[in-house]
């Protein structure tokens, strides 16, 4: 090699790579199409950002699944191949071409080249894998099927795989050669390049040596260029949502103040679209959520909404917001609308808002608040939610209630309980005051959840209290099926009422009031500390203050309510208040989808309040699979839960056969005085 050309071949190799990374540049531009959307402030963490960026980008600890399938195994090689790859091709070429790293090892350091073959038999084996699947007849119906190209997906997903094996085989045989010919003291720790060197003869790989390595470099430049046009993009793109999540806050719905807005002297009435009713309209991350989406189907796949034939496909609303995004400030594709075009009415009122497509998303998109703000959009700006949920949220309006049952009613289930239950107004000040919720005054069957609970409160000697007449609805549903005015109204009614009195803690029996209490109060001024009765009857038992006697025989199973167990974590309180009940023959089983796996009943998002034209119900789908585990007692601790499941026990005509019972009338039967409880649990029936 000539000296001339010794000097050319760095040079023409830098030009390339420059051309390269410009036009890598220049499709980024995609990257930073989220500008088109409203500001949202984020705060500025940046060790959690580091944090979210290698535990979930880098780590892909997100990726596993319950199971340790094949799919999990065919993602974390391509992930982590790809990874490796790319960090130690660019050191190779920064070395290989003179520019000396002296922080960074040197190419012949053994266990850097043994880390070089590690990572190309991963990005092999992980594409090989996901070429299979794809092109089997076991593929997943729900894979997308762009396999050879689409708009805005250059070389489509096979395409796109069939470059990544051809680099890894490439690099394989590119270090081969350069093995064969320089013979470093590194070369048996690339355990697969170096055998391979043995296969042709030294002049046989002198003479393959420069096309190898132009051919590897030239491809590995053109897919650098390209990434963005290609559906790796999301593997960079999503790095950078992860970065940018605030882990904590994951599927917190933003407040509108729409109290505020209103009383803007600056308000144009006319121009004022409150929702998402085009892609503009969503905040600069939910768009960045929408880029990052790896089209892996997980959300899909677990979505409860999904599973019993609703229209809903949690990923198809995201790749639908995606597409949105990109013919809107790209020109990729004609121009669609959102609303009524890309996405109908129907997908975004089947969902339940239960986050189990929030919980399965190896790159923590946010599918809840996206959904509830085009819910907002069709409720507040069209008008339009579905007619058995307007009735719902006009009861709420005048009512106080979605039942619309007579505020002065709101304390009929406390008639003939001796003492008679304390209120608020009474007490002025308490140690805790009970949030007894709408379904725990009105109706029957949680009527009886309350009276237990009051029970446990009185055995454990507690000075509680009730609000009574003067509670109101937390405003859950209607915040969720978009109505922002009425949640709004409901929280400073609240609000204001609570603030009349003091006491340590509010305990609430139902999950969605225990939400929107502790959680959703804080953005319109509120400071309550609101625990789960399930916490809380866990809390006086350790504390000594409540005695369980455990008598129930038989086996227990327990129904994870979304909104206690995924939306808040709590998982182990209501168990082990359930064995705290259990006696020599009693057991608990656990159902198969439970824990962050759980089914939905289907209440949740306002379903409770309207039901669904397609699929089948979903409560009946829960409690079949019930009756699969083959448990005498069915516990819960969710108001609608227990609405939903002690409805489905009906009509599968098992009532008789399988109880349906909150945690609190577990416990309220296995006091010490358990008799009157159970007593006053029978007579609200």
């Amino acid at each position: 090699m000539t000296e001339s050309h010794v000097i050319a071949v760095p040079t023409l190799f830098y030009m390339l790579a420059g051309l390269a990374l410009l036009y890598f540049a220049y499709n980024l531009r995609r990257a930073f199409a989220p500008r088109i959307g409203r500001p949202e402030v984020r705060p500025f963490r940046p060790l959690e950002m580091l944090r979210n960026a290698l535990l979930f980008g880098v780590g892909q600890s997100k990726v596993p699944s319950r199971r340790f399938s094949y799919a999990t195994v065919m993602h974390l090689c391509l992930g982590w191949g790809f990874i490796e790859l790319f960090f130690a091709t660019s050191v190779d070429f920064l070395v290989e071409r003179g520019f000396y790293l002296e922080l960074l090892p040197q190419k012949d350091t053994p266990w850097f080249a043994a880390l070089n073959e590690v990572g190309g038999l991963l990005l092999v084996i992980g594409a090989t894998l996901a070429l299979a699947r794809r092109h089997s007849s076991r593929r997943p119906p729900l894979l997308p099927h762009s396999n050879w190209g689409g708009r805005g997906n250059l070389f489509g997903d096979s395409g796109i795989l069939i470059i990544l094996l051809a680099l890894g085989l490439g690099g394989f045989l590119t270090e081969a050669a350069r093995l064969a010919l320089e013979v470093p003291a590194s070369a048996p720790a690339s355990f697969l390049a170096y055998p391979l060197t043995f296969l042709i003869s030294s002049t046989g790989w002198q003479a393959l040596q420069p096309w190898l390595w132009w051919s590897h470099a030239a491809l590995a430049l053109a897919f650098i260029a390209l990434i963005p046009q290609t559906k790796m993009f999301h593997a960079l793109i999503s790095v950078a949502n992860v970065a940018l999540t605030n882990s904590t806050e994951r599927g917190r719905l933003r407040s509108m103040n729409l109290a505020a807005l209103m009383d803007d002297p600056e308000l144009d009435p006319d121009s004022l679209v409150l929702g998402v009713g085009q892609v503009e309209d969503f905040t600069w991350k939910q768009l960045l959520d929408a880029e990052a989406c790896t089209e892996c189907a997980r959300c899909t796949t677990v979505c409860p909404a999904h599973a019993i034939g609703s229209p809903l496909s949690p990923m198809k609303i995201i790749q639908d917001i995606r597409q949105g995004l990109y013919a809107s400030a790209l020109g990729e594709g004609q121009s669609e609308a959102l609303i009524g075009g890309r996405i109908q009415p129907e997908e975004l009122w089947a969902c339940t808002t239960c986050a189990a497509c929030m919980q399965a998303c190896p790159v923590l998109i946010d599918h809840i608040p996206a959904i509830v703000d085009m819910r907002r959009f069709l409720v507040l700006s069209e008008g339009k939610p579905p007619a058995e949920a307007a009735a719902s949220l006009e009861n709420t309006t005048r009512q106080g209630n979605p039942w619309g049952f007579p505020r002065d009613q709101r304390l009929k289930w406390t008639e003939g309980h001796n003492p008679p239950v304390p209120l608020m107004a009474d007490s002025k000040e308490v140690e805790v005051l009970y949030w007894v919720g709408c379904a725990g005054a009105y109706d029957p069957r949680n009527r009886s959840v309350a009276l237990a609970m009051v029970a446990i409160l009185e055995a454990a000697g507690v000075d509680y209290a009730i609000l009574g007449t003067e509670e109101r609805c937390t405003g859950d549903s209607a915040r969720r099926l978009g109505d922002e005015h009425v949640f709004e109204t409901l929280a400073a009614e609240n609000l204001a009422t609570l603030a009349k009195y003091r006491f340590n803690r509010i305990v609430a029996t139902c999950p969605h009031c225990f939400q929107t209490l502790g959680n959703d109060y804080r953005q319109q001024g509120g400071d309550l500390k609101v625990v789960h009765h399930s916490d809380y009857i866990e809390e006086l038992i350790d504390s000594g203050r409540l005695q369980v006697d455990g008598r129930h025989q038989g086996s227990v199973t327990y129904h994870d309510a979304c909104y206690l167990g995924r939306h808040n974590g709590i998982y182990d309180s209501p168990r082990q208040a359930i064995a705290r009940t259990l006696g020599p023959e009693g057991e608990l089983v656990e159902l198969e989808q439970s824990r962050e796996q759980s089914f939905c009943c289907g209440a949740g998002g306002g379903n409770m309040w309207f039901g669904q034209d397609q699929g089948q119900r979903m409560n009946l789908a829960r409690f079949d699979q019930v009756l699969e585990s083959g448990a005498e007692t069915l516990a819960t601790a969710c108001s609608f839960c227990m609405i939903m499941l002690d409805d489905a026990s009906k009509v599968r005509g098992k009532e008789s056969t399988v109880a349906v019972k909150d945690i609190a009338e577990l416990v309220a039967e296995n006091l010490a005085s358990a008799g009157a409880a159970a007593g006053h649990a029978d007579d609200s029936r």
